[in-house]
């Protein structure tokens, strides 16, 4: 592994032997020099970083107060400066001042690296003034400098939010030179930034990282082995083929949602902790596979309706997506895995952070195309539906083409094994429509039925013998007529238009035929 030396680099003098002067400039003293210009260098930058570190807070200080005063006392109290005085020691602590310690324990971890590390001396500190008392003499101020502020209250708001204004421009100015100077800093190292170590460190627990689940492997070949001798040549063409491009369906294949991923998306998002502490658990789904996989169900939760759990889904999975990418590598160690989910989802749950902010605006625009997209799959599937309802529709219905012959509705005689057969396997429905002895009564019956169950009522009609056939005299025309109605009992007839009904009895009728079951 290579050794990083980059680090050096922030070093703005090292040795002697890194220093090459002109002959005639002493070397130690040009040493002594350049040392004495980076201290005075660092000493200005730090008084400056303390200045406006100071300004900073004051003046956010004094903005809450007086957006305190202009939101609780109407215009005629603001004249008053005892009650201005008075609300604000109520309110406020009126020996309130700047206080680094202080301001260190309130912001913690929050508070940036080059703030940290400032020294300030007692006189610094004690020579601030407390805030209620500089609002008492911005008051003080605003009517000296405008007379007519002190006899019209709503003369004085206007000048309030106007130096308000002032200030905030100013914070805006500072906070950006503040970041400028911090940059600074943080290019070079100063014996400032040498401190105490880790006095403890964590490690992950191999126990507490689970292993990805293995994938099943095609058992080996039992077939027996030939023995084949080959010549190689020099130069000869290469016996593989190039891979074919994986077509879509193969590809949707294998987007497979592992149980971990699926366990994964119903973490509430708002639970950024617990959703690192399962990524670190579980490092094997932070994949771009898995991400595509789950985005897939945020289809289907869409698709039913349910934008609450499509949206949740999305920022699972989008999680998921920005961590891979974190990593880095094609396929990152567990560790580059697990440094990137500590990253990621520190900064995504930090209020306010540019990193979150642009987070969940992804979440919001991959939720906003995932419900585009399915309304248009939910008009499709609803004009598809509509096609097929106005389509043609297969029923089966029992009628006679020839003229010469007529089907007949018969009950079967009590005692007799048709008749068992009819009471037992035909539904109430067909026997009272049989008992009807009305053909027509039939064919509504077998309207309501699909193609396979009208079928199998027609095989109970053979067993039992409900439809008869008349109007042939000879018996070998009878038998050949109960031939074609045992076989071809069953025919499907497809309901079309009133002209093409019309058009279809036209040429059957010049067509003689036997009778049918149509």
């Amino acid at each position: 592994m290579p050794i990083d030396y980059s680090k050096w680099d922030k070093i703005e003098l090292s040795d002697d032997s890194d220093i090459e002067v002109h002959p005639n400039v002493d070397k130690a003293s040009f040493i002594r020099w350049k040392q004495q210009d980076i201290h005075e260098k660092r000493h200005q930058r730090n008084i400056e970083i303390k200045s406006i570190l100071i300004q900073l807070t004051m003046y956010a200080k004094l903005n809450e107060r007086v957006d305190y005063l202009l939101n609780n006392l109407t215009a005629n109290e603001l004249l008053d400066s005892k009650i201005v005085l008075n609300k604000l020691n109520e309110q406020f602590d009126k020996f309130e001042k700047f206080n680094y310690e202080k301001l260190k324990n309130e912001k913690g971890d929050s508070l940036r690296k080059g703030l940290k590390d400032l020294q300030f001396d007692s006189e610094e500190v004690e020579n601030t003034p407390c805030y209620n008392e500089m609002i008492e003499d911005l008051f003080i101020q605003i009517k000296d400098d405008h007379p007519q502020a002190k006899s019209d209250g709503n003369k004085l708001i206007e000048y309030l939010r106007e130096h308000r204004n002032k200030i905030d421009d100013v914070l805006s100015k500072q906070t950006i030179k503040l970041d400028e100077l911090l940059y600074q800093k943080s290019m070079l190292i100063s014996s400032e930034d040498i401190h105490t170590g880790f006095d403890r460190s964590f490690l992950n627990k191999k126990d507490d990282i689970e292993e990805q689940p293995p994938v099943p492997v095609a058992p080996p070949s039992t077939s027996t082995k030939k023995t084949v001798t080959t010549t190689e040549t020099i130069n000869a063409p290469s016996t593989t083929t190039p891979q074919k491009p994986k077509s879509d369906q193969e590809m949707l294949e294998e987007l497979e949602l592992l149980p971990a991923t699926e366990t994964f998306s119903k973490i509430p998002y708002t639970e950024i902790t617990e959703s690192a502490d399962y990524l670190i658990k579980h490092p094997y789904i932070c994949t771009e596979q898995q991400k595509d996989a789950l985005i897939m169900t945020a289809f289907d939760a869409q698709l039913e309706s349910n934008s609450s759990l499509c949206k949740q889904i999305i920022h699972q999975s989008l999680l998921l997506q920005y961590i891979s990418q974190l990593a880095g590598a094609e396929h990152p160690t567990t560790d580059q895995t697990i440094r990137a989910v500590k990253l990621f989802c520190s900064k995504v749950a930090e209020m306010g952070s540019p990193a979150r902010q642009g987070f969940l605006q992804d979440v919001e625009n991959t939720f906003k195309h995932i419900e585009s997209r399915c309304q248009v799959i939910i008009a499709e599937q609803a004009a598809n539906a509509q096609e097929e309802g106005n389509g043609q529709e297969e029923l089966i219905q029992l009628r006679a083409l020839d003229e010469n012959t007529q089907l007949s509705v018969n009950i079967p005689k009590e005692g007799t094994t048709e008749y068992e057969i009819f009471k037992t396997k035909l539904p109430k429905e067909f026997q009272e429509a049989v008992k009807s002895q009305s053909l027509d009564e039939v064919n509504k019956q077998f309207a309501k039925l699909k193609v396979e169950d009208a079928e199998q009522i027609l095989e109970v009609f053979n067993e039992c013998g409900v439809i008869g056939i008349s109007g042939y005299l000879e018996d070998e025309q009878l038998k050949l007529l109960n031939f074609f109605l045992i076989l071809s009992l069953v025919v499907l007839v497809v309901v079309p238009d009133q002209s093409q009904v019309q058009e279809q009895q036209q040429q059957e009728s010049q067509i003689p035929s036997t009778d049918i079951v149509d």
